[in-house]
Order: structure tokens, then sequence, then C-alpha cells
């Protein structure tokens, strides 16, 4: 199999990724209606709301287009095992985690989970953004660690 993926590719699950962050962070402020706790969540939600938001720039600026395949159906099947391996990657799942969630701890957990797994997604994504765009991608990244940091500093309580 040979290079599947295109920057636009990329960009579009990462707009995906971002969206189900923002209503995972939503959705749990629902859940748990903890002053800290919403305070914390409403400013990761806005921090997806902005990652979306760039790449959805940048993915108008690069276009799609579909990828050669070895066989019928190459694609889309590596695309549904690619997705699985990230907490936001399907509704499905998203659903399962809020649902399993019972105390703001398992929030924490999970929202911890949700930036360890975009961190390296996006590292590995990465290498499929043109130079020029890496940039951009490298900046998320650093902000994602920047997420796990707050994340941490909210659960010492501080």
């Amino acid at each position: 199999m040979g290079n599947l993926l295109n920057v636009g590719e990329v960009l579009e699950f990462a707009v995906y990724i971002e969206k189900n962050g923002y209503k995972f962070y939503v959705q749990s402020m629902k859940k748990f209606p903890d002053e800290r706790l919403m305070k914390l969540f409403q400013f990761m939600a806005d921090e997806e709301f902005k990652h979306e938001a760039l790449f959805k720039k940048m993915l108008k600026e690069v276009g799609t287009s579909t990828p050669h395949e070895s066989y019928p159906g190459e694609y889309e099947a590596y695309m549904k095992d690619f997705l699985k391996s990230h907490a936001l990657a399907n509704d499905e799942k998203l659903n399962e985690k809020l649902a399993a969630m019972k105390t703001i701890d398992d929030a924490i957990e999970t929202a911890l989970d949700f930036e360890k797994d975009s961190i390296i997604l996006f590292t590995m994504l990465r290498k499929y953004i043109e130079d020029d765009k890496k940039h951009a991608v490298d900046a998320i990244i650093q902000e994602e660690i920047t997420h796990i940091f707050k994340i941490n500093e909210f659960r010492k309580g501080n």
C-alpha cells in the first residue's frame, strides 16, 4: 500500500477530531456542573473550536483529492482503522466515554486521554502536511501539551 493520505484528508480528519473534542467538553460541563470544572472545560472547548477553524482554513487553501488505491475500498478500510486509534474518532466511542464518566475525576482522566491522543495523532499526521503548513500543526501540538499541563494543574487543585 502506498502513501494513501494527502493533506486534505489529514485536515478533514483533524476538523472532525476538534468538533468531537468540543462536543466532549460541552457535554461534560452539562454532566458535571462544578464551577471549577466548567471554567476549565469552557476554556478547552474554546480551544477545540479555535483549532477547528484553523484546520478548516488550511483545508480551504489546499482542497481535497482522491488517493490512488491498490484495490477498491483500500482507502476507506485504511481510514476506518486509522480513525479507531483516536478516542474522539467516532460519535459512538465519544458517547460511550461520556456515559462511562461517573465523577469529576473520570471527566478529568478522560480529558487527559483525549489530549494525549490528540498529541499523538497530530504528531503522526504532521508528516503529511506540506512543509509550509507544519508550523500551524506544531503550534497546535504545543497547545495540546499546554492543555495537559492545565488539566494536571486542575487535578492538583491549583
